[in-house]
């Protein structure tokens, strides 16, 4: 089928929308009309290269559509379900088996190799106009796009009346940061949280931690902007990330004037870490729901950490387990208790370039880009 797609075609490359043609679903695949993607900036990262991706290729992996045609071994779904799609995994290792996919040994395999099936591997499912090979599958999607074909475990069947527009970007960088607070930190109503980096990642855990009614929930982040949402979304306390003494801020909030019992680092940006550790308090727990990008090594040593009986974790998607948690957001956001709407905004199917300035300018937390009728 012929539609349209935002093809790299190499590193550093423009987004750029054309015409594509993809093949028919294989049998553990689904075909979708999209309807949105979120933007995120791992889309951004496979652009520059700072995570691996063959080119060219297709990204997109915070979507939404409506299912068109069905692979003959999915199960999951059938046409005219509306679905929200999250990553890919492969359901047969430890982890998968026993209810954290997040965790798949073979997550960055699939995810950034763009693996569609066990049999198919990564072959191409998408052509380009003069009949060259582009890769999709990224995340088991690749929704920027206007139809993808869509591994059968990166599709969660949600109910009819879902918004698909306002709920697009459910399936990565929200769960990530709020799987990060509820599903792993899980801080009691009497503890402290601290969260840096407030974009989607660290508006979830935000909206996390207020839902749990943690005490003391300190946000820090760089533009002024954000701290002043977080403080309308429930941060107790709101620090500008830059401050010379921030640290020393942060701590002063806290019981013993010794650091936050946990905290949530969701940029990736490696000082924000290593500040982060510092706030962190003695036999606090410390989460990387961020990343720089393969290679990086975390900015403190195993003596100091190991004195000062500190936890360090990195968590990848939240621990979810898409097709339970992500409906457990869809009822929070029904609830009034996570607010995306919020905190996003969204641009025409042709407005991508927008979309990525708005975002790099700190005009809106979650862009998404509209491909089809809600």
């Amino acid at each position: 089928m012929k539609t349209q797609a935002y093809v790299l075609a190499e590193k550093d490359a423009p987004f750029k929308l054309q015409e594509v043609e993809l093949a028919e679903p294989e049998d553990n695949e689904v075909f979708l009309e999209v309807v949105a993607c979120g933007l995120c900036h791992t889309d951004l990262c496979i652009q520059n290269g700072a995570f691996p991706s063959p080119f060219p290729n297709v990204t997109g992996h915070e979507g939404s559509g409506r299912v068109l045609k069905v692979g003959k071994a999915v199960t999951r779904v059938q046409p005219g379900d509306k679905v929200l799609c999250s990553f890919n995994h492969c359901s047969s290792c430890g982890p998968c088996q026993t209810g954290h996919p997040a965790a798949c040994e073979k997550f960055g395999e699939i995810n950034f190799g763009r693996v569609r099936g066990a049999e198919t591997g990564n072959k191409a499912g998408i052509k380009g106009a003069g009949g060259e090979e582009i890769y999709g599958a990224f995340f088991g999607q690749s929704m920027f796009a206007k139809h993808a074909l869509v591994a059968e475990k990166s599709v969660v069947k949600v109910p009819d009346d879902t918004d698909l527009v306002t709920l697009s970007a459910l399936g990565c960088g929200f769960q990530t940061g709020a799987g990060g607070v509820l599903n792993f930190l899980k801080p009691s109503k009497d503890s402290s949280i601290a969260i840096s980096g407030l974009g989607a990642v660290g508006m979830g855990a935000l909206f996390a931690a207020k839902y749990l009614g943690t005490k003391t929930i300190v946000a820090l982040d760089v533009v002024p902007g954000k701290l002043d949402l977080a403080k309308q979304f429930g941060a107790t306390h709101a620090f500008n990330a830059r401050h010379s003494d921030v640290v020393q801020q942060v701590k002063d909030i806290t019981a013993y004037k010794g650091g936050v019992q946990y905290f949530a680092e969701c940029s990736g940006n490696v000082p924000a870490l290593k500040a982060a550790w510092e706030m962190t308090a003695n036999r606090g727990h410390l989460l990387s729901c961020g990343t720089p990008g393969p290679g990086v090594n975390p900015p403190f040593d195993v003596f100091g950490n190991l004195v000062a009986c500190k936890t360090y974790s990195g968590l990848c998607e939240g621990d979810s387990n898409p097709p339970k948690f992500i409906p457990f957001l869809i009822k929070l956001y029904n609830e009034g208790h996570f607010p995306v709407d919020k905190i996003s905004k969204t641009f025409a199917h042709d407005k991508l370039d927008d979309a990525i300035h708005a975002m790099h300018k700190g005009e809106t937390i979650k862009p998404i880009v509209v491909f089809g009728q809600a």
